[in-house]
């Protein structure tokens, strides 16, 4: 196999932007530069195929990542990840904010701008016929907790093994009536939590009444009312579940807030094991997911997405799911500290 353009920026010490600018003679890269990128060309051999020119001509260096919000811990580290990896290849990244429950695609205007040369979705609400649209197109793309098809590729979390971990060892401590705070609601990673739970329950003879299940969306504020609606329940669970960390946060605020106390009066648990569950009070009990893991996979796979279509080559899709932990501590009660 001959040398690609990655060989020669990296051989270099340059991104492959640098390498492009060089190979189409632009300006913007300096003398001293220019001749260490032409001296790795000749020595490695290098050949750029057309194909590989067009896109180099097109290149912009910069990866897009789109979330719902960058004012939540679970989507910091997420940046953290994808930064990491991208700026060590010697790409930008541009962040842009697309908000659930709204019809504004912002992020397909960076497509349609050429604003970006690649594009990391997390979390986002992206629809059959968008994701046609982006593979009629050529976009590259990669998601992030979201997986609506087989064929693009995603890097997610053991939702549903994780979620089964945490509530067998509840069973096992003996709670029985239990209650949940969803997440957005048709989102994969809430579906597959909920089913976690509700499987797990029935395999020991409990379940999860409707009345139990209480809507939130994962961000901040939405676990409070949530929590106040089960608290006005008949019968008060036992123990609540919420679909992360950040509505768990709530909940044990409106628990206290009612003058309860967790854990003695009723157990709140998590999902995600961002900063704030070890230090609010009491610490959370949580499922860790590698949240910065998952940034630095995805931004892995979408360079090297990146890397094939340079070389005029297929990639099949993969699909990485990451393992998650059961983190014990306070808020459940069963902790052994």
């Amino acid at each position: 196999m001959g040398s690609t353009i990655f060989d020669v920026a990296k051989r270099a010490g340059v991104s492959i932007g640098t390498v492009s600018r060089v190979l189409n003679n632009r300006d913007r890269v300096s003398q001293e530069t220019r001749e260490r990128v032409l001296q790795a060309i000749r020595e490695l051999d290098y050949h750029p195929n057309s194909l590989a020119q067009r896109l180099a001509s097109q290149q912009t260096d910069t990866i897009g990542l789109v979330m719902p919000s960058v004012n939540d811990p679970f989507f910091y580290e997420i940046v953290r990840g994808v930064e990491e990896v991208v700026t060590a290849a010697g790409f930008g990244l541009m962040i842009v904010c697309q908000p659930r429950q709204t019809s504004e695609s912002h992020y397909g205007r960076m497509f349609q701008q050429r604003t970006v040369d690649a594009m990391i979705l997390v979390a986002i609400d992206v629809y059959p016929d968008e994701i046609r649209t982006f593979i009629n197109n050529g976009v590259l793309v990669a998601f992030i907790q979201q997986h609506p098809r087989k064929n693009v590729p995603a890097v997610t979390a053991d939702n549903y093994g994780g979620m089964v971990e945490l509530t067998e060892h509840l069973i096992g401590h003996g709670y029985r009536r239990f209650a949940y705070i969803t997440g957005t609601d048709h989102t994969p990673d809430n579906r597959e939590r909920l089913s976690a739970i509700r499987n797990t329950l029935s395999a020991h003879g409990l379940s999860l009444p409707p009345e139990a299940i209480a809507e939130g969306n994962y961000l901040r504020g939405s676990g409070y009312p949530a929590m106040l609606r089960l608290l006005d329940l008949p019968e008060r669970p036992e123990v609540v579940i919420a679909g992360n960390d950040q509505m768990a946060a709530d909940a044990i605020l409106a628990a206290q807030e009612r003058g309860l106390t967790i854990p003695d009066d009723l157990a709140v648990v998590g999902f995600d094991d961002v900063p704030l569950a070890s230090y609010i009070q009491p610490t959370l009990t949580t499922v860790h997911q590698p949240v910065h893991e998952m940034g630095v996979h995805a931004a892995r796979l979408v360079l090297d997405l990146l890397r094939a279509h340079a070389e005029g080559k297929d990639m099949v899709a993969p699909r990485v799911i990451l393992p998650t932990k059961l983190v014990i501590r306070r808020s459940c009660g069963c902790d052994q500290q």
